[in-house]
């Protein structure tokens, strides 16, 4: 009615429909232009610009995550180097965001009125953007997802010949090459495109055009890695510190009451929807049976990781959103049907349906508060950290962050005195070793940092452990916290007991 009234054509309606979706997902990502990166994104734009700098990951720079994120970066950075490294990350992800959600509308539409699949998309926007989920841009999650969703489309539409199963290969090694995080929708995407239930010839021939377009990508890269000398340090970083994390757990017990809080609306729908496909498993495609596996075998993995955190919802949100818009659409069909026992189960379903979302809402909406209160907090903290550093310190100087502050890196514009830029992998009890640390001793005596930064840990490194600390083994860095509390001193110190920023310079009289 409003497209008439307006007098709309068609082509002005696909666009102002797709505007709509960039600008809900650059106002949902907006946060992080004020108040920069998150942890995770700090080190992954840090990693795009020393690899734009001849640096090289895993040698140069430790992290445990596939070097998607870091390539992507560099390119960006490469292209618009007037931008400031975080918002070159910052416009990739409302681009790669903006584009996933456009596919994920297209496939809506194959299955629900354009009205009923706005508002879906929209909820997807929500889901993959907002800052409690997204924490502004720049996660690894969010760039996977985009050729994970390529892919689910090239399922549903694309022509089963050897070619297009060569290009849905192609697109999940990309995934992969992003983030670990997508393998259960990676394996569940790979059987649904080779499986058609015909001859194992058949299967066998589309298995091999799937690895014929999978197989290239992280060959190339693996072999460059090796050329470079970088091989053998990203198996440690990316596959042997991830199975020592995986025992060290990661707030499953804290974290999961509120992703299921968060999620409740989600929750009947799909149920709904899985209803369906098991009592009429033929009435039903690919696309729906590949959204119910992986969101089922997604669910798996986080168990068997024994973690969670808000950003992992972001690999999870899409199939959901597909299967729930299925599940809405079948409950709303059941509200006008004569038979008034259905009728009055639909009603009920309903009601529970709203209820739940008025619940995730309200949820998703204080932990917005918070999380934003936070991030502000945070903002001014390291604000006040980088001006101080800046203006007391050279150009040159060299700076270790003991913490979750690796932006520090980014705003103060100090090179990392070490591949390691921070904490993370020293938390790791069962990773981290003692050899490690003596290695990383003799790069300090070698060549001190000028400067030392410690932030919030839950290991401290100079500063002393609360009183209720429990200490989850040995501690594998006392000879690293000897030498620094026996060659520096503690300059400026920014913020509260609960989050702060001490600031150390190195003293050559020790």
């Amino acid at each position: 009615m409003m497209r008439k009234a307006l007098n709309l054509g068609p082509r002005a309606v696909a666009v102002l429909r797709a505007s709509s979706f960039v600008a809900a997902i650059t106002v949902l990502l907006w946060p992080g232009i004020g108040l920069g990166p998150s942890i995770d994104a700090a080190v992954y734009t840090l990693a795009g610009l020393r690899l734009r700098d001849g640096a090289v990951p895993y040698r140069n720079l430790w992290d445990s995550k596939p070097p998607g994120s870091y390539l992507l970066n560099a390119l960006g950075q490469t292209l618009l180097p007037w931008l400031a490294p975080w918002l070159v990350t910052w416009l990739i992800s409302v681009v790669v965001t903006s584009a996933t959600i456009l596919v994920i509308d297209g496939l809506l539409r194959r299955r629900l009125s354009s009205p009923a699949s706005w508002a879906w998309s929209l909820v997807a926007c929500v889901g993959l953007a907002c800052y409690p989920v997204a924490v502004g841009g720049g996660l690894t999650e969010s760039f996977a997802l985009l050729p994970l969703i390529a892919a689910l489309w090239g399922v549903a539409v694309w022509p089963r010949t050897s070619g297009t199963i060569a290009a849905v290969g192609c697109l999940l090694s990309c995934a992969c090459l992003f983030s670990l995080q997508c393998v259960p929708a990676v394996i569940v995407l790979s059987f649904a495109a080779v499986w058609s239930g015909s001859e194992l010839y058949a299967i066998a021939r589309r298995v091999a055009a799937l690895l014929a377009g999978a197989l290239p990508i992280p060959l190339a890269i693996f072999g460059w890695l090796f050329l470079v000398g970088a091989a053998g340090a990203a198996v440690d970083q990316v596959v042997v510190f991830n199975f020592a994390d995986r025992e060290t757990g990661g707030q499953l017990l804290v974290l999961l009451p509120l992703t299921i809080l968060l999620l409740s609306c989600f929750v009947l729908p799909t149920g709904i929807a899985a209803a369906s496909l098991i009592r009429r498993p033929r009435s039903f495609g690919r696309v729906e049976w590949a959204c119910l596996a992986w969101s089922a075998l997604y669910a798996a993995y986080i168990l068997y990781q024994g973690r969670i955190f808000l950003h992992f919802l972001i690999l999870l949100i899409p199939p959901l959103v597909l299967l729930s818009s299925q599940g809405a659409s079948e409950l709303w069909s059941r509200l006008w049907l004569s038979k008034r026992t259905v009728r009055g189960f639909a009603m009920a379903a309903a009601a529970a349906s709203l209820c739940a979302l008025l619940a995730s809402a309200s949820a998703m909406y204080l932990l917005t508060v918070v999380a934003l209160g936070q991030g502000t907090d945070k903002e001014q903290i390291v604000s006040a950290a980088e001006s101080w550093i800046r203006s007391a310190t050279p150009g040159s100087a060299t700076m270790f962050v003991w913490g979750g502050e690796a932006t520090l890196y980014l705003v103060a514009d100090r090179t990392p005195a070490d591949s390691v830029v921070n904490d993370f992998p020293m938390a790791a009890i069962r990773y981290w070793t003692a050899d490690r640390t003596a290695a990383l001793l003799e790069d300090w005596e070698a060549s001190p940092p000028a400067i030392i930064v410690e932030g919030s840990a839950p290991t401290p490194l100079l500063r002393p452990a609360a009183a209720d600390a429990k200490p989850s083994g040995a501690d594998t860095v006392g000879p690293l916290r000897s030498f620094a509390r026996s060659h520096y001193r503690l300059a400026a110190t920014f913020g509260q007991s609960d989050q702060f920023l001490d600031v150390y310079l190195y003293d050559s009289s020790g």
